[in-house]
């Protein structure tokens, strides 16, 4: 098989937000879905107005099998407080596994319907929220 000598660019850049609340439970909700011809996930920003430190499960969903990737701590106030930095999403310290461009930051490649998810393993403080901004771009032609 010959070698692949093309080089793939991402277009159409993505920013997507997902808010966590109470009701939510512990139900994942999707936070990325790929374009037809793959995408790639640069960051998730992840902030919490939660007095209470959470921690959410990263997930691949495909359709019919879920697959966990990791947990991510969420520090209570992250990014909301001032004094608690926003936490990243691709935190190599939680997904020790997560491949790194050139340039030594983090990236998950997604395959169309490879949904992104996350659910928080406990429940959110009534009146609270956790935000979650996936940042990425497809592959598309």
């Amino acid at each position: 098989m010959a070698k692949n000598t093309l080089t793939f660019f991402t277009k159409d850049l993505r920013a997507r937000p997902t808010t966590f609340n109470n009701a939510d439970g512990t139900t994942a909700k999707q936070i990325f879905d790929p374009s037809l011809e793959g995408s790639r996930v640069d960051g998730i920003v992840i902030t919490s107005t939660d007095t209470v430190a959470r921690t959410g499960l990263l997930q691949i969903n495909n359709g019919g099998t879920i697959s966990a990737l990791g947990h991510i701590s969420i520090p209570a106030g992250a990014g909301t407080n001032g004094s608690v930095a926003a936490v990243s999403g691709l935190n190599r310290g939680n997904l020790p596994w997560l491949k790194v461009d050139a340039n030594g930051n983090p990236y998950i490649n997604l395959n169309s319907g490879m949904n992104l998810e996350i659910r928080m393993l406990n429940a959110i403080t009534s009146g609270q929220t956790i935000g979650v901004t996936v940042l990425g771009a497809n592959y598309d032609a």
